[in-house]
């Protein structure tokens, strides 16, 4: 879905995935860049790491989130997921809704904490809404008023999703224990404890991890804590030892072994690489 739209904040839908044309066409997700327009995101398939102004964030189906102008922003290890994205101008107002920056700031892409989450009936409804919006009939005329209403509709389904989730769910558990993961990446967790604290048994909570990420939960968290790392080693100056220990590796002789395996050169050899 592409279109172009002016007359009001709605800029345009966007369908990709990390693999084929249609990924192709709109560009490389995988390299940094920024936005003069916001962007809405829905994940609908599969699971990677969103990295934005510097910060690695695991996200899988069903995650919702809100990059804003001047972001800075990259998709890594993306060949599983498939993205919608509603482009919103906010150089241009809408015409009937007011104050909508501040709900969309819910969903910021700065912090786990506030991606929302869908459920897959609630995602589905979502994904239907953005192709009325963005459908045809109502761009065929001034059909600003529906289209705004509609996009309303959209925005508070998301926010209010995961107060009606059903707390119960093993996928909402799930993407709770994931969130929280991420904001405790650096520090060393006793599993069965944590999976009791999200209400899992430990193989219940293993299981499920690995479906989600791929990685088993260990594997995870030297996942993320080693993109942590090479967001540091490409944008600071500190020393390779001192950012080992800032993201959670006691050792830098093990913490470059890792590095090497999982990125396919050295702590050292990447910082040297010319960016692009």
């Amino acid at each position: 879905m592409c279109f172009l739209q002016g007359e009001n904040g709605i800029l345009d839908a966007q369908e990709y995935s990390g693999e084929g044309d249609v990924y192709e066409r709109l560009g490389d997700n995988s390299q940094e860049h920024g936005h003069e327009f916001a962007e809405l995101v829905i994940v609908e398939e599969g699971h990677g790491l969103h990295v934005i102004n510097g910060r690695p964030l695991y996200i899988q189906q069903g995650d919702v989130f809100y990059v804003q102008p001047g972001d800075v922003h990259y998709y890594d290890e993306l060949g599983t997921l498939k993205l919608i994205n509603v482009l919103i101008n906010p150089a241009v107002a809408f015409r009937y809704l007011q104050q909508m920056e501040g709900l969309l700031q819910q969903l910021s892409a700065q912090r786990a904490a506030c991606y929302g989450w869908l459920a897959p009936e609630t995602r589905s409804y979502c994904r239907e809404l953005v192709e009325k919006i963005f459908s045809p009939a109502l761009r065929a005329a001034d059909n600003t008023p529906q289209r705004e209403s509609l996009f309303f509709q959209l925005v508070t389904t998301i926010l209010t999703a995961e107060s009606e989730a059903e707390y119960s769910s093993t996928r909402y558990k799930l993407h709770k224990l994931l969130t929280w993961l991420q904001e405790h990446c650096f520090e060393e967790h006793n599993w069965q404890q944590l999976a009791e604290q999200f209400h899992l048994t430990t193989r219940t909570a293993f299981r499920h991890i690995k479906e989600a990420t791929g990685l088993t939960p260990d594997n995870y968290l030297k996942r993320l804590r080693l993109v942590s790392a090479r967001v540091k080693l490409r944008e600071t100056e500190m020393s390779i030892t001192e950012v080992a220990y800032l993201c959670g590796f006691a050792n830098s002789n093990h913490f470059t072994t890792l590095y090497k395996k999982v990125f396919g050169l050295t702590p050292s050899a990447d910082r040297r690489r010319p960016p692009g």
